[in-house]
């Protein structure tokens, strides 16, 4: 559907370097056809927001649900990656629960702390998508970047993780 608004753009600056008279309507023509194009992409955005009845959806009590209280993160490490305000984070997770986990969100915090002084440089959080069954654990990798912590060196880096929303496998 964009494709039909460039196109349209298109033609119109065409027509304005053609025809001396068409530069005098450009400016409103472009004008209504940019208006038009986010008034469809907005109201796309609300229809696929709601399901078939037009409500937004909700769990259901077939939908099962898994807590972030069964699920435990190891191993964890963190290193520098490129440029260096990004960490490559690794680790593992495991599925204590009784239903399947489909994904997570990591919360990754980093501090310096030289001489047992910390401040809190950034925060970052990454979608971990990963199928895990009950009683079993996963290795994972993501990313982590902190914009600006290139600003200030850090000399001795902190990592704190924790989990949230936390989505069991539905079928």
């Amino acid at each position: 559907m964009i494709w039909a608004f460039a196109v349209a753009a298109a033609a119109i600056l065409y027509l304005a370097l053609r025809f001396r008279r068409f530069q005098s309507w450009v400016e409103p023509v472009l004008t209504i056809v940019v208006a038009i194009g986010l008034a469809a992409a907005l109201l796309i955005w609300f229809v696929e927001d709601r399901g078939p009845s037009g409500t937004v959806a909700t769990p259901t009590a077939e939908t099962p649900v898994l807590s972030a209280d069964v699920i435990t993160l190891s191993e964890m490490q963190a290193t520098v990656g490129q440029p260096k305000t990004s960490y490559r984070v690794t680790g593992q997770v495991t599925n204590s629960g009784t239903v399947p986990l489909q994904s997570f969100w990591l919360d990754v915090v980093l501090s310096d702390c030289p001489a047992g002084t910390c401040r809190e440089v950034g925060r970052d959080d990454a979608l971990i998508v990963l199928r895990v069954l009950p009683g079993e654990s996963a290795d994972f990798s993501t990313f982590a970047v902190f914009p600006g912590s290139d600003l200030t060196p850090i000399t001795a880096p902190k990592f704190d993780y924790g989990i949230r929303n936390v989505r069991a496998l539905t079928r």
